[in-house]
Order: C-alpha cells, then sequence, then structure tokens
C-alpha cells in the first residue's frame, strides 16, 4: 500500500467512526471490514481501542422492521421513559464501578451474548477496565432517547473516558463517545459502547505508544498481552489481566519520570535541539500574533498557536531520542503537543469558542527543551 493509499485509509475510517456518532445505524461493522483491508499498515495498531472488547460482539446493528432497534413503528405502544433512563443510569453506574453483578442484572441474556458473549466474558470485560484504569464520566444528567415503541426505548449516551494511565500521564479525558442502550419493559436488551478512538486522540496519545513502549521493553508479553503481533486487539483473560495491570502501572511510572534528574551529557544535547527548534516556533507565533488585530488571546491567536505547534511537532519527532529519556518524550511530552495542537479539532469546536488550555502548555513547559514551544 502506497502513503497516498494509507492516507486515503486512514481518512475513511475516521469518516466512518465519525458518522457513527451521528447516524442511529451502528457502521463499525463496515469500519473494521476496512481496518483489516489496512491491517498490514503500521496503522493497524489504530484500528482497535484498548477497550476493543467493546466493540467485538456488537460491531453490527440490530433492526428491526427495517429500521433501528426502538425506533417508533405505526400502531406500536410505547415503553416508559422515565423507567428505561433509570435503568440506563443504573446500568451505567455498575459498568463505571466495574460491579459485574449487578450490570448483568439489568441485562437479558440476549443483550449479554450479542456484546459479550458469555456472563464470564462481561466479568473478564470489567476486570480489564478495572486493571487498565478505565474511568468514564458521563455528559449530561440523562441519556437522549432516540426511539420509542414496543421494541423497547432506544438511548444514546454520552461520555468522556480515561483508560492505561491517560489521566495519571496528563491527557484526556477523550470525548466523542457513547453508550447506545436499548431498554424494553425494564431491562436492557441491547448494549453497544461506540469509543471515538480514532478521532478523539487515544489511539495516538495513549494506545500507540504504551503498544510500542511493550513491544520494546517487553517483548516476550507482546503475545500474552495482544492477540497477535500487529498489537491491534488485547487478549483477555485472567493470565493476561494480570499483566495488563502491571504493565500499564509501569508505563505511567516510566513516562511521568522527573527529567530533571537525569544529568547526563546526551539529555543535555537533546534538550538544546528541543529548544532551538521551539525558539524559531516562538518567533514565528509571536510574528504572526503581532500582525493580528485586537486584543491577544483570541480566538484567531489561539488557533495560529495551534497550527504551528502542529507544524513543529514533526521537527520535534525527527530527532534521535536518548534513550534514557525516550518514553517521557514519546509517550507524554509529544502526546501532550499533539492533545494542545488538536485540541479545537478534537473536541469539534469552532474557532470562535477556543480558548487557552493553561494546564496543558504548563506541563508541556515543564518538559526539558519544550518550554518555548508553550509560551
Amino acid at each position: 500500500m502506497t502513503g497516498r493509499q494509507d492516507d486515503v485509509g486512514r481518512t475513511l475510517r475516521s469518516l466512518l467512526l465519525e458518522e457513527s456518532n451521528t447516524m442511529p445505524v451502528d457502521t463499525h461493522a463496515a469500519a473494521v471490514g476496512l481496518q483489516h483491508r489496512l491491517a498490514h499498515t503500521r496503522k493497524r495498531r489504530r484500528v482497535t481501542l484498548a477497550a476493543a472488547a467493546s466493540v467485538v460482539a456488537a460491531a453490527v446493528a440490530v433492526t428491526v422492521a427495517g429500521g433501528w432497534l426502538g425506533v417508533n413503528k405505526a400502531g406500536d405502544p410505547a415503553q416508559n421513559p422515565d423507567q428505561a433512563d433509570a435503568v440506563a443510569g443504573q446500568f451505567l453506574a455498575a459498568y463505571g464501578s466495574f460491579d459485574a453483578d449487578k450490570a448483568i442484572t439489568f441485562l437479558t441474556d440476549d443483550a449479554i451474548a450479542r456484546r459479550w458473549g458469555t456472563p464470564e466474558q462481561l466479568r473478564l470485560d470489567f476486570a480489564y477496565n478495572r486493571a487498565v484504569g478505565y474511568k468514564q464520566t458521563m455528559i449530561g444528567p440523562y441519556c437522549a432517547q432516540m426511539g420509542n415503541s414496543e421494541s423497547g426505548i432506544s438511548l444514546q449516551c454520552a461520555f468522556e473516558m480515561d483508560a492505561s494511565g491517560s489521566d495519571e500521564i496528563g491527557l484526556g479525558p477523550y470525548t466523542g463517545n457513547y453508550w447506545r442502550l436499548t431498554v424494553r419493559d425494564g431491562k436492557i436488551v441491547s448494549a453497544e459502547r461506540d469509543i471515538a478512538f480514532m478521532t478523539n486522540g487515544f489511539s495516538d496519545h495513549i494506545w500507540e505508544p504504551f503498544a510500542e513502549w511493550v513491544s520494546v521493553e517487553h517483548p516476550d508479553d507482546v503475545l500474552a498481552m495482544y492477540t497477535d503481533e500487529s498489537q491491534g486487539m488485547q487478549r483477555v483473560t485472567e493470565d493476561s489481566i494480570r499483566l495488563w495491570e502491571q504493565r500499564t502501572a509501569e508505563y505511567v511510572a516510566v513516562v511521568t519520570q522527573n527529567l530533571d534528574a537525569l544529568d547526563q551529557p546526551e539529555v543535555a544535547a537533546y534538550a538544546a535541539q528541543l529548544d532551538s527548534i521551539c525558539s524559531a516556533a516562538q518567533a514565528r507565533l509571536s510574528n504572526e500574533i503581532q500582525a493580528i488585530p485586537g486584543e491577544p488571546n483570541q480566538p484567531a491567536s489561539i488557533e495560529a498557536a495551534e497550527r504551528i505547534m502542529r507544524e513543529t511537532i514533526p521537527q520535534l519527532r525527527a530527532l534521535p531520542v536518548p534513550k534514557a529519556v525516550r518514553w517521557p518524550y514519546e509517550g507524554r511530552a509529544f502526546p501532550l503537543m499533539e492533545e494542545y495542537s488538536q485540541y479545537g479539532k478534537s473536541k469539534r469546536m469552532p474557532p470562535e469558542e477556543r480558548q487557552l488550555q493553561p494546564l496543558l502548555l504548563s506541563r508541556i513547559h515543564l518538559t526539558p527543551g519544550l518550554d518555548k514551544c508553550a509560551d
């Protein structure tokens, strides 16, 4: 596959995943098919989220009489929306707190079979989530009702998520995610979780750097933690879950280590190279902002800062990283810069609503060699 074809493939995948956030029909089946056709490229690691089990058993949308499960049909008696909201809320709370036994009480056997396969696999999914520090924060007090009929009430519930130490590293939370639940007669008859891992930054910032770290530092663990050497999907067994928990904690410790304590000539020379690139970017940004009429920190200035950082990151990444500091830069510093540079896009914010992100900038500023990139 040529680089141009690979770019087209990634664009198509992103479009498919973005469409799944706005359409009542699940498009993951098409996305997964496209992902498999691109599987021999390195980017395959991005096709599956750290919680990829969420889409394995529920990739195909359930349809009833030619429509999405729960869409109104003429003459169908409606379900009780208050009951559906309550059931959905309790299930989501149980999922977020890793309480598998409680979550099962809100699910029909068919819902478990379609989404997880068996109750035992559901429990393993919950245990894996706990091991990698999965956190979901629901957005808003209620789920959006998408349909109401005798087939059930279809709900779409938006949430932010962290996983694999993203919050401890200082990245995330990652947005654009949805639970799609259908509730009938007080039970969830369909449960699907859509995570926008390709478009919200999670794959680039967390999944890929962690997978690279495992492959370099713990190559013997690759097939114990992943289903194959592409590291596209995690292996979920009792043994692998223990390994995921151990390696996740180690990775967080490695990428968040204090770089000021590494007094090595090679590291100092590397930081000086970074500083030179950032100084040039700082001068360029200053010139552009001075040419923008009006008050500082307006949307145009923020947009310019994001753009120049995006253009600077490839120059920084092109430098050889000393082994002693490889993972703090590749696993934290550069992803922090990428998150800042893509913030408006990943949050789907119009230019006029963009604001400075002082917390992200402060974290970048504290990294040796990158302080001028964050000024």
